[in-house]
């Protein structure tokens, strides 16, 4: 056993989180906030996972900070308390914050042509049944910070074109700088009309550019500047120090009989691949190239639960967190990895459950309007706020962030596990 858990005696603080709560002070019942102890224990002690940190929080106070096995299993190093990982698409939502921060400054609109800030795009086509079409409206901001403006990710995340995707695949993408991504592609077809399909993969890519050029600055400075230190996230960056990368965790998989391995690639992303972990690549990945403690998420995840403030400090005004949240995506369109999903929306790169009791792979009992995503190593987060709950978890496995959008996992699921425990321990709800 390799369970260890942080005493939550009010008035001290986990390494700059949260301040702390008696679970039983904001409604929980402690024995059954407890039984996530058992439960992460008993997927490491099976063999499914080698490392889990899980972090609870409500009304702003940590409940529970706990780590489940181990930092690396070639040592028996326990998991450590300021573990740094990979915490790949769990980017997005901090590229969004940013993007609205510039919003709120008035640089940009819902229904600005994206040609505004990316004039490169002006002579995009469609590729459609084989030949080149015009875009029938303007591929708008909305589109772009909503995941539906038709670019394509190669054969990955629910490819509708496959004509496209080879393109994409040929065009070596991810071989040189942000700029140089957006200067490929403005030389190849979009697979959908802008506005007619969800497509998670590029767009955030986009963003990071337009960020860079209306602010000026290289996108690891303005996140910097703008989130991070205000935030106090003092472990967050497109890379980590040499003297601390020692904090990161090796990332492993599970082979055909189930048994972890180290993983052949441990960088930040599989698009930049071959990067040492830590190293901060060429390529500052908009989509997915963060590190971060779950101790910093929770605290970005916090100032998104408090509308945009944490601590005195504000990062973004109500109103943006809430158009953040909302579902943006055209009526008719839903959001579709290899399946389309079912009482879940899309706002500004986090996904929304509109419908608890339907919402495919991320349903039950949960607040509708709580707002999530999780990283393709299995990292997740979710803030409800019915209940006033945020969530962080933390793994580093390859592909152990499946299950959350439909893709299998020969595992069980650990955010589904952490969701059910969570809430069967919330029994006072009014506290």
């Amino acid at each position: 056993m390799s369970i260890h858990t942080l005493h939550t005696d009010a008035g001290t603080h986990d390494r700059s989180a949260l301040p702390l709560s008696k679970p039983e002070d904001v409604g929980f019942s402690p024995e059954r906030l407890a039984g996530m102890d058992g439960a992460m224990q008993a997927e490491i002690d099976a063999g499914h996972y080698a490392g889990i940190s899980v972090m609870v929080a409500r009304h702003g106070k940590l409940v529970k900070s706990s780590r489940y096995g181990y930092q690396s299993l070639e040592t028996r190093e326990p998991m450590r308390e300021d573990a740094i990982f990979r915490i790949a698409s769990m980017t997005k939502p901090i590229i969004a914050t940013a993007m609205l921060q510039l919003c709120e400054e008035g640089k940009w609109q819902l229904d600005d042509p994206v040609t505004k800030f990316i004039p490169e795009f002006a002579d995009l086509k469609v590729l459609q049944e084989g030949q080149l079409v015009p875009l029938d409206r303007a591929m708008q901001m909305r589109h772009i910070m909503s995941t539906c403006a038709g670019f394509a990710f190669g054969p990955a995340f629910g490819s509708t074109n496959p004509a496209v995707d080879a393109l994409y695949m040929a065009a070596d993408m991810w071989s040189g700088t942000n700029e140089d991504l957006i200067a490929k592609l403005a030389t190849l077809p979009l697979e959908t009309q802008p506005g007619t399909h969800f497509r998670y993969g590029l767009q955030q890519e986009v963003q990071g550019v337009i960020l860079q050029r209306l602010t000026g600055l290289p996108i690891d400075v303005i996140l910097e500047q703008r989130i991070f230190t205000p935030l106090g996230m003092t472990d967050t960056g497109f890379g980590v120090a040499p003297e601390q990368r020692h904090r990161i965790p090796p990332r492993y998989m599970l082979d055909e009989n189930l048994k972890l391995g180290l993983a052949p690639d441990q960088s930040a992303f599989p698009t930049i691949a071959g990067t040492p972990p830590g190293v901060k690549p060429k390529l500052l990945l908009s989509i997915a190239g963060l590190y971060a403690t779950a101790q910093d998420y929770l605290r970005f995840a916090q100032m998104l639960a408090n509308g945009g403030e944490l601590d005195g400090v504000r990062v973004l005004a109500p109103s943006s967190v809430k158009l953040m949240t909302s579902n943006l995506l055209p009526e008719g369109v839903p959001v579709h990895i290899v399946e389309d999903f079912v009482g879940v929306g899309y706002g500004m790169n986090v996904a929304i459950v509109l419908d608890p009791s339907h919402a495919s792979f991320n349903g039950g009992p949960i607040g509708a309007g709580t707002f999530f995503w999780g990283g393709v190593h299995g990292t997740w987060f979710w803030v409800d706020p019915v209940s006033d709950i945020v969530v962080v978890g933390m793994v580093q496995q390859v592909d152990a962030g499946n299950p959350v959008t439909g893709r299998p996992y020969p595992v069980a699921d650990l955010r589904g596990i952490s969701r059910s425990i969570t809430y069967a321990a919330l029994l006072d709800p009014t506290r």
